[in-house]
């Protein structure tokens, strides 16, 4: 279901929680994302060496919201050669995100070179800036913070997508990119946030296209509708790949599951509560063990692993880094948050 106002729902309760949610290019057999070719007679040679090309993001992501911290984990698959694994990044010390998608974009001759991993947390960070305000009631209509932050990649993104003049293979729904931001609110608690950017491109004659992005779709992914379960939450990209199926696995007693179960009583009790529809009641180490054991069993170890938490208390901290190091943060300085301005970190749980 399609949340519009993230301001809003946050007061209300979620749409049921996601399996398999991350949309596909309908061309995601290969590692770049590819558009229709033109006739050669249409395109120069200097035309073609500044063709933009934009590496994508594949694999699983799964998720869990524990007791203690938001878990995300991402494994590769699909045989893409040259792409990331869905790439998990801090956006701010107590907010994290993965992107999905057209991630790393680069223009042949110019030599010019984006990655969203290392723009998005100074997007993010200047987006939400607000003045500080003294003695002044809350304004239920001003943008809340993933309305910013989604606004602020659609910034980064209209430059690059505007450059994109041959007819992209998508669906009229498929996004090209997916945000997906995880963080805690005050009074609310853990949240996930779905961000989908999606396209318009016009044929201006001979095969040239002008392509629009389109402001963001917001999805709130977590909590789920009352009375819905509390468990793994799984996507991947592109959608061709067969799902991991850790629920099922977990309810059907699968043999690499129930290895890992037996191996320690901690993690067993993490495995019964997520199986049971209650992962919130599980602590979050043995969730993250049962995790860094299952995935490299199920998808192989070449596929690499990132395993990352949102703790609660601590914030972002990586339990497995990816195997290739995240980007370094954007060289671009931005003045320090005034006295009194709205932190990130809004949540703190109850004492156990």
């Amino acid at each position: 279901m399609k949340l519009n106002s993230p301001r809003s729902n946050r007061r209300q309760a979620a749409p049921r929680w996601w399996l398999g949610l991350v949309p596909f290019l309908a061309s995601a057999a290969a590692s770049v994302l590819r558009a229709h070719p033109a006739p050669a007679h249409q395109i120069s040679p200097r035309q073609a060496s500044e063709e933009i090309v934009a590496t994508l993001s594949a694999g699983h992501v799964v998720w869990c919201v524990t007791r203690d911290s938001i878990l995300v984990a991402a494994v590769g698959g699909g045989d893409e050669q040259g792409s990331h694994l869905p790439t998990i990044l801090p956006i701010s010390s107590f907010r994290m995100g993965v992107l999905l998608g057209a991630v790393d974009w680069n223009q042949g001759s110019a030599g010019k070179a984006v990655r969203l991993d290392a723009e998005l947390p100074q997007a993010a960070a200047n987006a939400t800036r607000r003045p500080t305000k003294t003695n002044a009631a809350p304004d239920p209509n001003e943008p809340s913070d993933i309305e910013q932050i989604g606004v602020g990649v659609l910034e980064l993104l209209r430059p690059l997508v505007s450059q994109l003049h041959r007819k992209l293979d998508l669906a009229p729904n498929e996004p090209l990119v997916e945000v997906l931001l995880a963080d805690y609110v005050e009074n609310y608690g853990p949240e996930i946030w779905s961000l989908k950017y999606r396209i318009q491109q016009e044929n201006l004659g001979n095969d040239y296209w002008e392509t629009h992005i389109l402001r963001p779709a917001y999805y709130q992914l977590y909590p789920p509708e009352k009375g819905s379960a509390r468990t793994f939450m799984e996507a991947q990209y592109p959608a061709s790949l067969p799902e991991l199926g850790l629920v099922a696995r977990l309810a059907q007693n699968d043999p690499q599951i129930e290895a890992i179960r037996s191996s320690s009583t901690m993690i067993d009790q993490a495995a019964a509560a997520i199986s049971d529809g209650h992962s919130d009641k599980a602590a979050g180490p043995p969730v993250a063990d049962l995790l860094r054991a299952a995935l490299p069993a199920l998808t192989g170890k070449q596929a690499g692993l990132a395993l990352a938490e949102l703790d609660a208390r601590r914030g972002f901290q990586w339990l497995v880094p990816p195997p290739e190091a995240p980007p370094p943060p954007s060289a671009t300085q931005t003045k320090p948050a005034e006295p009194g301005a709205p932190s990130l970190r809004k949540y703190v749980p109850p004492l156990n």
